[in-house]
């Protein structure tokens, strides 16, 4: 009891807790007078400090995932293995070494030829291993038990039957729901079809306003041009004499400065009526595409439900192949979400990633690192 009670004193609060802290009273004296004693930095060579937790660093101090966020302890640089399944179906037990930052940043800052010659990685990845094929068995084992209970489940159903295990489990078929699913199915495909159908109208209507639009382009150039040609023509007929051609052009600009705006701009119907049809198109396309989601999301809770056999509920399971947990294939998404946050299941799928990139790193293999700790001697 002692010693648990050690070890969970070790983890919140540091394994120097009892080491005097600078300017603290009564430090002088416990230290014989020498100044004030400070507490001792670890180092990652030190027998007791953990192996493990020196090798597995986060992703990013900076922005770590959110699954090592959620697994790491509050400032901690890094993931301690045993605090990934405390309280839960797949603890392992406390930590028999010290966790520290200190040592864990001294390791990750050595050079790599010196970080092989510790096998400090190699240590990490042959534990994941292990835990690895522990899941995995736990895994396989879930899944024989559901199939063993699937099988009793469909024993009983056949039994007496005189048929065996050949009988079909649908027995019964809700026609009503049956005939509402296939019409939700025609529902849906004729809204497709006439969803394509509007896009091939669009694709249309859109050529159409490219070519219309430059036909009115060249239209406008041949009426400008047409225009320059006939104002040269007055121009040359009303010619007068230099002089007077020149306060005619100064009685002229005086009512040009009075203009106010120039004229509007008049759109040609042609260009309006392709517009409103492309515009009427789209929300024609629009009010079908609203329709759709809900309809398929209907079709596909009503065939949920034919093919569910209420009689036999052991075929609503399935096992998670991450952590082997049982989950139920009809649970609301509330509760599935939180499946995929719970602590078991981002533990798991910690321990095999990292155990997939400390095995493409070649740790983990017999080849990498070494077989022992070698501060043990």
């Amino acid at each position: 009891m002692a010693d648990e009670a050690r070890a969970m004193l070790d983890a919140l609060m540091g394994a120097d807790r009892n080491v005097p802290v600078e300017g603290a009273s009564g430090a002088d004296s416990q230290s014989g007078g020498g100044g004030p004693t400070r507490r001792q930095k670890r180092s990652c060579y030190d027998p007791d400090i953990c192996p493990l937790y020196c090798a597995w660093s986060l992703s990013s101090q900076e922005n770590p995932t959110w699954a090592e966020s959620v697994a790491a302890n509050e400032g901690a640089g890094g993931i301690d293995i045993f605090d990934l399944f405390t309280n839960t179906k797949s603890d392992i037990g406390t930590n028999p070494y010290r966790v520290d930052e200190h040592a864990r940043e001294e390791f990750a800052a050595l050079p790599e030829h010196e970080k092989r010659r510790l096998g400090y990685e190699d240590m990490l990845a042959r534990k994941l291993q292990d835990l690895v094929r522990q899941c995995d068995r736990t895994v396989a084992r879930n899944k024989e038990k559901l199939r063993r209970e699937v099988a009793q489940a469909m024993k009983q159903r056949t039994a007496g039957s005189g048929r065996g295990n050949r009988e079909d489990l649908i027995v019964t078929v809700n026609e009503e729901m049956l005939e509402k699913c296939a019409s939700n199915v025609a529902k849906a495909s004729l809204i497709e079809e006439e969803m394509a159908s509007l896009v091939e109208k669009i694709e249309g209507l859109e050529e159409d306003e490219k070519k219309l639009l430059k036909v009115l382009s060249e239209e406008k150039i041949a009426e400008e041009a047409a225009l320059k040609e006939k104002q040269a023509d007055e121009d040359g007929k009303l010619a007068e004499p230099p002089k007077k051609k020149k306060k005619k052009k100064a009685k002229e600009a005086a009512p040009e400065e009075t203009v106010d705006a120039p004229p509007a701009k008049i759109v040609d119907p042609r260009l309006l009526e392709v517009e409103k049809s492309k515009l009427t198109a789209l929300l024609e396309l629009q009010s079908l595409s609203l329709q759709l989601p809900p309809l398929r999301d209907n079709t596909d809770n009503l065939l949920r439900q034919l093919q569910y056999l209420r009689s036999d509920t052991s075929t609503d399971k399935v096992v998670c192949d991450v952590s082997g947990n049982f989950m139920s294939s009809r649970d609301a998404d509330e509760r599935i979400a939180a499946h995929y946050a719970g602590k078991q299941y981002v533990g798991w799928k910690l321990v095999r990633d990292k155990q997939k990139e400390l095995q493409k790193k070649g740790f983990g293999l017999g080849g990498g690192g070494m077989g022992g700790d070698p501060r043990r001697g």
